[in-house]
């Protein structure tokens, strides 16, 4: 439910009385609501931030602009709902039985798509990135909310990258998950970059390397608690 209808229901729980000409006009509806997103979506992907404005929001999503002010006070807030409907996109996609299958889908998958508006979900998180980047707009809701749900998608894939590491690595690294995904993040933010200024780069080639690159350091750990381990 967006703020502006939650403010609709009175304190029993009850809804209240629709009164005036734009509590008729303006209905608050989560089908409003996904075209709202939706077309913010394709236009922060090829007009950024910065060029994107509620006037054209209203204008891609075939509704009047009454109609975007009453779900998002402003475009800070709807940017902020916008990062968090992409994150929960992300969760379903973004997961893997192995680190090989995390990486190809991180590198190979979102950092590649990142270059393309046509596959706006995951060019989006180039924007993202942005703002982590754009220190003027430090007190900016939308980059406070990217920097929440980064965080919260570092921990996601410390917990899906746990399981396939051997129990002899982590006993003599036990942040290992940890330094795992924060190098992959790093590989991925870098290729995002990449992307979005142009380089050719064969992802898939990328994300094979990358992954074998992880695979040698977990196996340089194996073996290290593995030799620990002989009397």
């Amino acid at each position: 439910m967006s703020p502006r209808a939650a403010a609709d229901v009175s304190t029993n729980g009850t809804a209240k009385p629709e009164t005036g000409k734009r509590r008729r006009v303006h209905q608050s509806t989560p089908e409003n609501e996904r075209a709202i997103l939706e077309a913010v979506l394709q236009l922060a992907v090829t007009e950024g931030y910065e060029g994107t404005t509620m006037a054209e929001v209203a204008r891609v999503a075939h509704l009047p602009i009454g109609s975007v002010y009453w779900h998002f006070e402003n475009k800070e807030g709807l940017f902020a709902a916008l990062i968090d409907y992409c994150f929960e996109n992300w969760k379903t996609r973004h997961r893997g039985p192995e680190n090989r299958a995390i990486l190809r889908t991180s590198i190979a998958g979102s950092a590649a798509n990142s270059a393309d508006p046509a596959n706006a979900q995951e060019a989006f998180w180039i924007i993202g990135l942005l703002f982590a980047l754009e220190k003027r707009l430090a007190g900016n809701a939308a980059r406070q909310k990217y920097l929440e749900v980064r965080d919260e998608m570092y921990e996601l894939m410390v917990e899906a990258v746990t399981p396939g590491i051997p129990a002899a690595a982590l006993r003599v690294k036990p942040d290992l998950a940890r330094k795992i995904v924060m190098l992959g993040r790093a590989l991925t933010d870098g290729f995002y970059i990449s992307a979005s200024a142009g380089d050719e780069i064969d992802f898939a080639e990328a994300a094979e390397l990358s992954a074998l690159a992880m695979e040698k350091l977990v196996q340089h750990y194996a073996e290290l608690g593995a030799a620990a381990d002989q009397p």
